[in-house]
């Protein structure tokens, strides 16, 4: 496999499988792969949630991406990172983000994962905006979301 012919930010409407992704990056030189798949939970603060939409500001959510990947990939010891991430309107169960990172040994590699879904988090425009159960729709803000 040419790792410079994969893409290794994706920004879609598409679902994914998450083995499918590990496949773009996995090679024979890695010992461990650390992945993060985030899904729409059905409730938050206490209410059930019946659908979450997510928008993005095209482009500059690509070049962040970008940016946390190069991060992870130069302040890790890890051989490869893919980033995921969907926009649109999804349902309970439906993946949001996926995250590959593939390592020599699995302390990078879990390290790494932790990084770039929290750097996804801090840095990434992103906006959520659910729709509860019996409720009128709502965008999050930075307050911090509960199971």
């Amino acid at each position: 496999m040419d790792d410079e012919s994969e893409e290794r930010v994706i920004v879609t409407e598409d679902d994914f499988k998450i083995d499918d992704l590990k496949e773009k990056v996995i090679s024979e030189k890695d010992g461990a792969v650390s992945v993060f798949n985030g899904l729409v939970r059905n409730k938050n603060k206490g209410q059930k949630i019946k659908k979450l939409e997510l928008q993005r500001y095209e482009g500059m959510t690509e070049d962040e991406l970008e940016k946390v990947r190069d991060e992870a990939v130069n302040n890790f010891k890890v051989n490869d990172v893919l980033l995921l991430h969907r926009y649109g309107e999804l349902d309970i169960g439906d993946n949001i983000v996926g995250i590959v990172v593939t390592a020599s040994h699995r302390e990078p590699a879990f390290e790494a994962c932790r990084y770039c879904i929290d750097r996804i988090k801090e840095k990434v425009p992103l906006w959520k905006k659910e729709t509860p159960e019996g409720g009128e729709a709502r965008w999050l803000g930075e307050e911090k979301e509960e199971g």
